[in-house]
């Protein structure tokens, strides 16, 4: 524990300059308290919406997008503005993403217009961040070290004080320029596979374990990017994957300290893309298995819910492999547990499947 101690303090008094709100942080506006309807709209969506467009173009599809989250009953947009160390917003730290560099150098800047026209709407509007994922190009890292390859995938080190001073640095040019409600992090800290034991740009203290460490450098990025944002009051969310245990020891996120301790977050909205009928991992047990984890009463729950699977069979749910192709209510059904199991509200992924699941976002609006 005096490791620990020692290593988060330090860590968020570099990130954050010893600037924390002691009071708890900024309080969600008065409409928080309705019922989250959101919908991840993903870097995928707006590579097909702004490849290729001008600016007239890109406005009009935003324009569609935004109508149809709403004509879909969503009061909530999480808007994927990084997704491999590049930017879908003019950025003086992150170079643009391939699909927006065209329409930044033409002078239109997608995130400034997706948030006006989202408020225009009475639509929320959240800046999803992937913090640490690269991608396949190193050359896209904005840092000279701190960077690792796993599985031929690039990733910055959580570990490295310049990588997270330079993920500050995205979040902080974001909630300066512009007025999104919130900063949204999903389920990309430390990638699947990492060995157990400690790698060669990791200098873990002797008598620290190698799942400890790791935690405590995520742990201080979220402390920090949560101080951020509520000096700017706005919020803050994670979205980690739906099994518990795999944060906690594969990802290092420890998502459990997160809901029950003070200063690192808003809202939790774990991924729990399973059905009913799942063989190992059905939805209701997954879904109690969160409301049982002790969480602070300003923490709200939201459930992360796999709309793509609609009408698909799910080779990993085994004996329950048919569910999504046999039903066209899951969705609903989801959400209906959802309520009654006291969560504060739902997030669909992605946007793409508002329309292609017709059926599931039938009987989803008949309970909205």
């Amino acid at each position: 524990m005096k490791y620990r101690y020692i290593v988060f303090v330090i860590a968020a008094a570099v990130l954050l300059g010893g600037c924390r709100d002691a009071s708890g942080g900024a309080q969600p506006p008065d409409d928080a308290a309705q019922e989250m309807r959101g919908v991840w709209v993903s870097y995928l969506d707006l590579d097909a919406l702004l490849n290729g467009a001008d600016p007239s173009t890109a406005e009009s599809r935003l324009d569609r997008l935004l109508d149809t989250c709403l004509e879909q009953g969503m009061n909530t947009v999480f808007f994927h503005v990084r997704a491999h160390s590049d930017a879908y917003y003019r950025s003086d730290v992150f170079p643009a993403a391939d699909a927006a560099a065209a329409l930044l150098d033409n002078g239109f800047d997608p995130l400034a217009y997706a948030v006006k026209a989202a408020h225009t709407r009475a639509l929320s509007l959240h800046a999803w961040i992937n913090p640490y994922r690269i991608g396949e190009d190193r050359s896209r890292a904005v840092v000279d070290r701190g960077v690792f390859e796993q599985d031929g995938t690039w990733y910055y080190d959580p570990s490295d004080d310049t990588a997270r001073r330079k993920v500050l640095d995205g979040v902080r040019e974001i909630l300066d320029r512009y007025a999104v409600d919130g900063i949204h992090f999903d389920d990309y800290f430390y990638p699947d596979g990492m060995p157990t034991q400690a790698t060669s740009f990791e200098e873990i203290p002797s008598g620290v374990t190698v799942g400890d460490w790791r935690r405590w450098q995520v742990d201080a990025l979220i402390s920090a990017v949560y101080g951020l944002t509520h000096t700017r009051a706005r919020l803050f969310g994670v979205s980690p994957t739906a099994l518990i245990q795999t944060n906690r020891e594969k990802a290092y996120a420890d998502v459990a300290l997160w809901l029950r301790q003070g200063g690192y977050v808003d809202y939790i909205c774990p991924q729990i893309y399973f059905g009913f009928s799942h063989a190992t991992n059905p939805f209701a047990s997954s879904l109690a298995q969160w409301q049982a984890l002790p969480r602070r009463p300003d923490v709200a729950l939201y459930i992360g819910l796999a709309l793509y699977k609609a009408g698909l069979p799910d080779s990993y749910a085994a004996s329950g492999a048919n569910e999504w192709c046999e039903h066209d209510d899951i969705i609903a059904r989801q959400v209906q547990a959802a309520r009654q199991s006291g969560a504060d509200g739902f997030v669909l992924f992605r946007y793409a499947h508002l329309t292609d699941a017709a059926q599931e976002m039938t009987h989803l609006k008949e309970l909205l």
